[in-house]
């Protein structure tokens, strides 16, 4: 026996509604509130979700671009530690390295650099593994180096000048 489709039992659209919203139908009365469609409610909570995803994305691209000096060391406008990493070089103190590959390490803030490195008079290809910190420092592998922004970094407060006072 062959049942005709208009006859199956449909879910009524408050139900649907609470599938999308377990909040629309807590916070509403029935009847109230349902002018949102399904495939408008589906637009916006896909829509919502690949900006998250980009916006994620991004920060997590983001975070080891920037310049870097040895954790504790004098601020970078005078200093021999400091390492300026972008999507394409990495620039240190007299060598400089291009970006061959970078790769994301996934469920981890970290990321692999293969770079061909140069100071002028030898090449070497090198690898190095970079590890975001909780304390937005970066570990630096294998030199096990804890590398600070350079923004972060303060100025050392100085001695006090001598003043000399007549007697």
């Amino acid at each position: 026996m062959q049942r005709d489709i208009s006859e199956a039992p449909r879910p009524s659209a408050g139900c649907l509604r609470c599938l999308l919203s377990p909040r629309h139908c807590l916070m509403s009365r029935p009847g109230e509130g349902a002018n949102m469609n399904l495939k408008n409610r589906s637009r916006i909570f896909w829509g919502a979700a690949v900006l998250l995803l980009i916006s994620t994305a991004a920060s997590a691209e983001e975070w080891w671009k920037d310049s870097f000096a040895a954790e504790g060391s004098a601020p970078c406008d005078n200093n021999d530690t400091i390492v300026t990493f972008t999507d394409k070089a990495v620039e240190m103190w007299e060598v400089g390295c291009s970006l061959e590959k970078v790769q994301k390490i996934g469920g981890l803030d970290a990321i692999i650099l293969d770079m061909t490195c140069s100071d002028g008079e030898t090449t070497e290809k090198r690898r190095e593994l970079l590890l975001k910190l909780e304390d937005n420092k970066v570990m630096r592998y294998p030199r096990q180096e804890v590398l600070q922004r350079c923004s972060e970094l303060k100025a050392q407060p100085g001695p006090d000048p001598k003043v000399e006072t007549a007697h």
